[in-house]
């Protein structure tokens, strides 16, 4: 970028000859005669006396190149005096040497570096820096006001069983806008259980099942939102109620409804021991905690040997309650339960060794109890 104190140099420079050249016309204009004594002569030679006497103005000379000196209270007569011009000259041509044509394309280039300095300063007049200061900070506070309130919500994975009974209520499932959330209902040998039809009351998107299907997806339109889901199952007299509640603190993604009958597609066990558990019943809540991989406070954690990871012992009220994915062959359980995928929770009394068929495969497993 050009120096402004270079281009007030060079403008200075341009004003100074300029003005040399004017004082040269002036003095030479001074040399001839005065208009106004040939004014006075003329009124003297006709015996007329001028109204008003005009001094007679000194006529500048130019001898030996010096310029009178300035007169009191005034401007200077005939411009500047010649050792200033020519001090003035002096140090102009003494800038590099350059001849006239020289200075005439430095003063161009010079204007028109300043004017392309204008013209970005106009068009551009930030600095980078700058403008990636000013789209951190649009980003602040876009980020900012598309903020969800009170941030995501905490996800949930939920199996719950579902009474049938008239006086029981229906259970709720919690939603969340911009979440979607899976209801998959099975019997309760956790198989799928086709859903025949469905309607909904409140303010939600609800993507109908296909034929066959047993999976609904249900997605809130608003922040605060209550409704109702009825589904009608195949070969299931009793509809099945759902209670939708939408809040921004929690979301179940996947909600296992298990109704405590067999459904169309049931497996029979190796064993029959009755029905398995409800939430009704004794112990209810507790099997299905475990299940769901949070078990009660009570639930005293055994250690299994002869299994892999998935196998887990639980001591809780005298008596074990065992969660695998395989299937328990002795001792004979008292109570089961079984997810939507294939996990089973066992109800036995003690005992130290297990029988478990993993796909027809005989495991043997060791508990241990303090």
């Amino acid at each position: 970028m050009t120096d402004v104190n270079t281009v007030i140099q060079q403008t200075f420079k341009t004003l100074v000859f300029s003005g040399f050249l004017s004082l040269t016309a002036h003095t030479a204009l001074a040399q001839s005669s005065n208009p106004l004594d040939q004014f006075r002569k003329s009124n003297a030679d006709n015996g007329q006396s001028p109204t008003q006497q005009v001094p007679a103005r000194p006529v500048v000379s130019m001898h030996n190149n010096q310029l009178p000196p300035p007169t009191i209270g005034g401007t200077q007569q005939g411009g500047l005096q010649q050792s200033a011009i020519n001090q003035a000259l002096q140090n102009y041509n003494l800038d590099g040497g350059m001849s006239l044509e020289e200075r005439q394309a430095e003063t161009e280039r010079m204007a028109r570096e300043a004017a392309f300095e204008a013209t970005m300063n106009g068009a551009f007049p930030l600095k980078p820096e700058e403008i990636m200061d000013i789209l951190d900070r649009y980003r602040d506070i876009r980020e900012a006001s598309e903020s969800r309130i009170g941030g995501a919500p905490k996800p949930e994975i939920t199996m719950q069983s579902v009474s049938l009974d008239p006086g029981s209520l229906p259970p709720v499932i919690q939603l969340s806008p911009g979440y979607v959330t899976t209801l998959n209902i099975v019997d309760m040998t956790g198989q799928p259980w086709p859903i025949q039809d469905l309607s909904w009351g409140g303010n939600f998107e609800i993507i109908q099942p296909k034929e066959g299907e047993n999976i609904v997806r249900i997605s809130p339109m608003k922040a605060h939102e209550v409704g109702n889901l009825s589904i009608r199952l195949l070969d299931l007299k009793t509809p099945v109620i759902f209670s939708l509640s939408t809040q921004l603190e929690k979301v179940q993604y996947r909600f296992d409804a298990q109704i405590p009958e067999y459904g169309p597609y049931a497996e029979t066990p190796l064993i029959d021991n009755g029905p398995s558990i409800t939430s009704a019943q004794a112990g209810g809540e507790d099997i299905l905690r475990i299940l769901d991989g949070t078990p009660p406070a009570g639930a005293k954690k055994l250690n299994v040997e002869g299994a892999d990871g998935r196998t887990i012992a639980y001591d809780l009220g005298g008596q074990t309650y065992v969660r695998t994915p395989l299937t328990l062959l002795s001792p004979g359980w008292s109570n089961s339960i079984t997810s939507a995928d294939g996990t089973n929770v066992y109800i036995i009394n003690k005992s130290p060794v297990l029988l478990l068929s993993d796909n027809g495969k005989m495991t043997r497993a060791m508990i241990e109890y303090n």
